[in-house]
């Protein structure tokens, strides 16, 4: 008797349900607003812990070192069009268990963190500076305390949940209804960009302090705050006016890398992007976004130091990283870092125009927990696609065309990190290593797109990146590698250098408090190790080898 040969079925299904709805100008537009024009730390953190490093070209430094990583992300989503983005690109090259360690650990579990940062952002940077300005600029105490609020624990715990459930009820509606929203939280915070650009780039400098100090009047708190903000940190022995340092600059690189290195997160809902193969549509998304908000962010710079001057930069840095309490708006318990917005709002006298950089900044923080649930949701999709979580997470409602269980337990797994971002003393300096662990995503990423052509030949082979050549020797194989350099440099910075405040204090004298972050970040990675090999072998229990699966491209 003859036996047939089969090949096993290890794919969930023969479809992933998802639909292109998405452009590439929209996909352009959602890398550059998951990069976060808002973002405000590099304005802040590098001035405190680098003192002489300039902002300017550290920023633009950020962007060059980034298009290596973005081509790298070209070549492998023209290769692998699919939605799972960096699970799909790493497993078809690694294979599963270096994959699945490697982006559960990095992005879907730490990911969960940057739902309680959108969180805060809309509160804190969104929120506040919009009822502190409103209160400021029409004389309303009301208005100006409800700002307040919005920095308070309650206030940020109540906006975040809101912020992530609304976010739920938009993505579970249908992708297509993001997309369409997209748009208007696109033009809304390009509009508010646009004011604040406005507002640093056209304000005489000599009327800055005074300014400043009216809007820390009329949001209730003392007169002089300047004058007494540069005495306090002059008596910590801080340089108001430190020389320029190359080394400091190159560190404010990685500050900024961590806002510039979302540029190719699209990747992650390559299967619902229009073109998706086509690499110029793919050089447009992912580098074209980078350059842009590259320039962008660079130009905010320039334009703080043109109306502020570099001695203003020294006192807001020394008031978030050397904790000068003096340096910041005090009002009543709260302490008010000077962030971008809450200095162009400072700057205004009109309510309109608060009203203008309010709600971008709201739109802006509100997308950021979209693309968190977007890009993270795709990523269930296809390990469960492969078997590697249960069946469940890979369904995507047949009308809707979305993953709506997938985004129900995302949500439902954020609120206890929401509650723990303003509840937890210490929290926030636990879970620093969202940095590190986001950051070796990438990395991988771009080894697996340098040994795209000898590990998946045939994928490499059939796509329209195969074409480009140095020599004998394929342009992904050189990019990869070299993004692969750049981004282990970037890691390894915030690993290794206390500056960037994130793993570097290896400091055993008093452990195991200062290495807690550090426990924490690699504990995760041996949970999603584990967890990878006790689903392989709970398929292969049931007759199924998972490693099928990393043979073959995702199903469309």
């Amino acid at each position: 008797m003859a036996v047939a040969s089969v090949t096993p079925e290890v794919f969930t299904r023969k479809a992933s349900g998802l639909v292109r709805v998405m452009s590439p100008y929209s996909a352009f537009v959602y890398n550059i607003l998951t990069m976060g024009l808002i973002f405000p730390w590099t304005y802040l953190w590098a001035p405190g812990a680098l003192p002489g490093g300039s902002l300017v070209w550290g920023i633009i430094l950020a962007t060059i070192v980034e298009i290596p990583i973005a081509f790298a992300y070209v070549w492998l989503s023209t290769a692998l069009p699919r939605s799972g983005g960096d699970y799909v690109f790493q497993s078809r090259v690694f294979g599963g268990g270096l994959a699945f360690t490697i982006v559960m650990s990095g992005f879907v579990i730490w990911i969960l963190q940057w739902v309680a940062l959108s969180g805060w952002l809309v509160s804190y940077l969104g929120f506040a500076p919009l009822f502190l300005g409103l209160g400021a600029t029409m004389g309303n105490a009301t208005l100006s305390a409800l700002g307040v609020w919005f920095t308070t624990s309650s206030g940020i715990i109540i906006v975040s949940i809101v912020n992530a459930l609304l976010s739920l009820v938009l993505l579970v509606s249908g992708f297509k209804n993001y997309v369409r929203f997209q748009h208007v939280m696109w033009w809304g915070t390009l509009l508010a960009f646009a004011v604040v650009f406005f507002i640093l780039f056209t304000t005489p400098p000599s009327t800055f302090v005074d300014r400043l100090n009216a809007f820390a009047v009329a949001s209730g708190g003392a007169s002089n705050f300047y004058q007494t903000a540069v005495a306090a940190v002059t008596k910590a022995g801080i340089d108001l006016h430190p020389p320029f340092s190359l080394f400091a600059t190159l560190l404010v690189a990685p500050i900024a890398w961590t806002s510039l290195q979302w540029a190719t997160y699209s990747a992650q809902q390559n299967g619902e992007i229009k073109d998706a193969r086509s690499f110029k549509a793919q050089t447009f998304i992912m580098v074209g976004s980078l350059v842009f908000t590259g320039l962008l962010l660079a130009l905010l710079a320039l334009g703080i130091q043109r109306v502020a001057g570099p001695e203003f930069l020294t006192v807001a840095g020394a008031g978030f990283w050397s904790l000068i309490g003096e340096a910041n708006i005090n009002v009543g318990a709260v302490s008010f870092n000077l962030w971008p917005p809450i200095v162009a709002v400072a700057l205004t006298a009109s309510p309109i125009v608060v009203l203008i950089i309010g709600i971008g900044y709201i739109l802006n923080g509100f997308q950021i927990v979209c693309n968190c649930y977007i890009g993270m949701t795709r990523v269930m999709v296809a390990m469960a696609l492969d078997r590697l979580l249960p069946e469940w997470f890979s369904r995507v409602d047949d009308k809707l065309h979305t993953p709506v269980n997938s985004h129900i337990a995302y949500f439902l797994a954020s609120v206890p990190v929401i509650l723990a971002y303003s509840l937890v003393p210490g929290w926030i300096g636990l879970t620093l290593g969202v940095t590190f662990g986001c950051g070796y995503v990438f990395v991988v990423t771009c080894l697996a797109g340098a040994l795209l052509p000898y590990r998946a030949k045939e994928v490499y082979e059939a796509s329209p990146g195969a074409q480009y050549k140095v020599g004998n020797l394929p342009l992904v194989t050189v990019l990869g590698v070299l993004g692969g350099v750049i981004g282990t440099l970037m890691v390894l910075a915030f690993l290794f250098r206390p500056e960037l405040g994130v793993l570097g204090n290896w400091n055993f004298e008093n452990f195991p408090a200062n290495l807690w972050a550090q426990i924490i970040a690699f504990a995760i990675i041996v949970v999603s190790a584990v967890w990878y090999f006790a689903a392989k072998n709970s398929q292969k229990s049931r007759g199924i080898n998972v490693e099928y699966a990393f043979k073959e491209i995702p199903p469309e």
